[in-house]
Parts: structure tokens; C-alpha cells; sequence
């Protein structure tokens, strides 16, 4: 979750006046700030392109009427962010996106404080993916996953910050990458280490262990009076809980491929190895695993995503800007409190408008 000042999540609580202001990162124009006047950002950990959205701009005077214009969907960046007004204080800004435009969209005629323009808008990541190679290539010899990560996306965007919270340095394997940047090349180095990588709202990039329920809980989400919560319904289901991971390595040369079994062995735990759940195992692989270690280790990060997460709940609550997709949440009602690993989240920027949210367990990489 993006950081908040106490006084901010203070306010957060109770009745409270936003405003949301839009920059526009432009090569003819530097950035050009607007005021937005409705819209929606979604934080998807499901999708490759983790943030997406729409953002309603009111005066038509913005209407991309050539490739260079402010707006333009051919090289025009749109950062937004939300403003949480804080009485005798001031505005505490929280970003949501920061990406390339992708289309803009005008309706006529529209009604005095309607959107004239509607902005599409997705996150840095679109930018690396929609880099494809020409023709195949391979990893750097004797790099780590880490630095090949980094390498692959910065060599598309210059400059831009890759942050690593994984402290990694597994050596990667090669790989050959025939032509998605993302999915061929980040994806698979960045699931060999346990990991996830993804782009935040401000255009930096993280790569970070995979989020599992013994995080620190990043916002609680209480019903009642002073809560935030709006309503909640729950789903229970199994189809993607798994409680054993067998990862191996790909060999090409006839010897057998290393490999090494992860399981919950938590006695306590509702998907227990030897418990009532029963075994379901899982299986990975992947040509970067080439040691036991290795194996163990995208195990592990493959079992935190698969365990513990059996309900799917669909929340609405008052709109907190700073949550984010992969952030744990504790939701209260009278003396229940559960924990939840946010898997989707809406961040409405109009007046008024809730917030969903939806915890469920996490798109996996294809069983082999």
C-alpha cells in the first residue's frame, strides 16, 4: 500500500472531500496537469498489465487533434493522482497510475460537468511488453534473474527505476527468449525466484517475494459505524488451492532434470499435507531451474500463492486510493476478523463512489 500520513487514513474513516488531478508527460509540450473529473483505476495482480483505467477529463479543449498533442495515445504518459483533503491542513496526494495513454475517446454533445473526454490509460508495463523482439534471444551468461529482469525492462524505458525486494542472487540459467519480452522473458525469470514483478503507480518497477497472509496487514476494513466497510459477499472454493508444488528443470542431454517437493506441513493449516484437505500437488517447470535450490525455491513462491486463499470475497467499501493488489487486509465484522490478500481493486475517481475489492486466489503459470 502506498503510504499514508495518519491524519490521512484518519480521514479516510469518516466524510471526507477528495479531488483527482491528471499530468500529461508530453515531448512537445513537457507535463501539462488537469483536473479529472471521473473515472475508474483498476489493480488487477492477475493481469499482466497490473494497472489499467479511465480517466474523464471535462473540457473538451483537450482533444488530441494531432500526433503530438498533449493527449496523444502515440507517445503522451498520463500520471494521475488522488487527493484526500484534509480539514485546516491541505490535500495529501496519493498516486494511482502513471502509464502510457492508449486511446482517447470524445462524446458529443455532453452535459455541463460530464466527461467530454474519456482517456484509457495502462501502466509502464504495457510499454516493456509491447516491446517484442525481432528475432530470438537469449540471457546474459553468468547474470542473475535479478539483473536479467532489470535488463530486459530498462532496456525499453531508460533510466526508469527497478526496485528489488527479494535480495535474490540466484544465477540465471539460459533462456531462450523467442519474442514476448514479458511473458517468454520477465515472467519466467521472475517466477524461478519466487517472485512477482510488476509496475507501480508511479512508474517504478518492483520485483518482490510473492505476498502470502503472514505480510503486515496493510488496511482493516471494519463494518459499523466508524468502518469503512459498505457490504461483503464470500465464495468458498478449491479449484486453485493446491498444497504441494513439485518444481523441476528442463534437460535436453537425456539426464534427468532436478526437481524438489514443497508442501504445507502446518499441522494448523486447513490445507495440510496430511489433513482432511487431501494431497493435491502441482507441477512447474521451467529451463532456469537447474539446481535443487533453485527448484525449491519457485516452489515455495508458487505454494505461498495457493494456499491459505480458499474464499473468494468480494467487498465494497469506502475508496482508500493507497491500496494496492497483493496488499493483506483484515476485515472486520463484530468479532470476527479474517485476513484477505487483495487480488483486485478499483479506485473510482468520481465523488461518492465505492471502492471494490476482490480477494481470491492468484493466476498461476501453466501446469507442465
Amino acid at each position: 500500500m502506498w503510504p499514508l500520513s495518519s491524519l490521512a487514513q484518519l480521514v479516510l474513516t469518516g466524510s471526507h472531500s477528495i479531488t483527482v488531478r491528471a499530468t500529461a508527460y508530453t515531448a512537445a509540450y513537457g507535463a501539462v496537469t488537469m483536473p479529472v473529473s471521473s473515472g475508474s483505476i483498476t489493480c488487477d495482480a492477475t493481469s499482466q498489465v497490473r494497472r489499467t483505467g479511465t480517466v474523464g477529463i471535462a473540457d473538451p479543449v483537450w482533444w488530441p487533434a494531432d500526433p503530438l498533442a498533449v493527449l496523444s495515445p502515440l507517445g503522451s504518459e498520463l500520471a494521475v493522482e488522488y487527493g484526500i483533503v484534509i480539514p485546516q491542513v491541505g490535500t495529501e496526494w496519493v498516486p494511482v497510475i502513471r502509464g502510457p495513454i492508449t486511446e482517447v475517446r470524445r462524446d458529443r454533445p455532453y452535459s455541463s460537468g460530464d466527461a467530454a473526454l474519456t482517456v484509457s490509460v495502462a501502466d509502464r508495463s504495457s510499454t516493456v511488453a509491447e516491446a517484442r523482439f525481432e528475432q530470438p534471444t537469449q540471457t546474459h551468461a553468468g547474470a542473475t534473474n535479478v539483473a536479467e529482469i532489470t535488463r530486459l525492462i530498462t532496456a525499453v524505458l531508460p533510466g526508469v527505476t527497478v526496485i528489488d525486494r527479494t535480495g535474490s542472487t540466484q544465477v540465471a540459467a539460459r533462456l531462450d527468449i523467442e519474442r514476448e519480452r514479458w511473458a517468454d522473458g520477465i515472467e519466467v525469470l521472475t517466477d524461478a525466484i519466487g517472485a512477482e514483478t510488476f509496475a507501480d503507480a508511479i512508474g517504478n518497477f518492483v520485483i518482490r517475494p510473492t505476498p502470502t497472509l503472514a505480510d503486515p496487514v496493510a488496511w482493516v476494513i471494519a463494518a459499523g459505524a466508524d468502518g469503512v466497510l459498505v457490504s461483503k459477499s464470500d465464495t468458498q472454493t478449491r479449484s486453485l488451492t493446491y498444497n504441494e508444488v513439485v518444481a523441476s528443470g528442463q534437460r535436453s542431454d537425456g539426464t534427468p532434470p532436478v526437481y524438489a517437493i514443497v508442501a504445507d506441513t502446518d499441522p494448523t493449516s486447513p490445507t495440510y499435507i496430511n489433513g482432511p484437505f487431501g494431497r493435491r500437488p502441482r507441477f512447474y517447470t521451467s529451463p532456469l531451474l537447474t539446481t535443487v535450490t533453485q527448484c525449491r525455491t519457485a516452489a515455495a513462491g508458487l505454494l505461498a500463492r495457493t494456499t491459505g486463499m480458499q474464499a473468494t470475497v468480494t467487498l465494497t467499501a469506502i475508496t482508500n486510493p493507497a491500496l494496492d493488489a497483493g496488499d493483506v487486509i483484515a476485515v472486520v465484522q463484530g468479532s470476527t476478523r479474517t485476513l484477505h490478500i487483495v487480488d483486485t481493486v478499483s479506485i473510482p475517481l468520481g465523488v461518492g463512489e465505492a471502492q471494490q475489492i476482490t480477494t481470491r486466489s492468484l493466476v498461476l503459470p501453466a501446469e507442465s
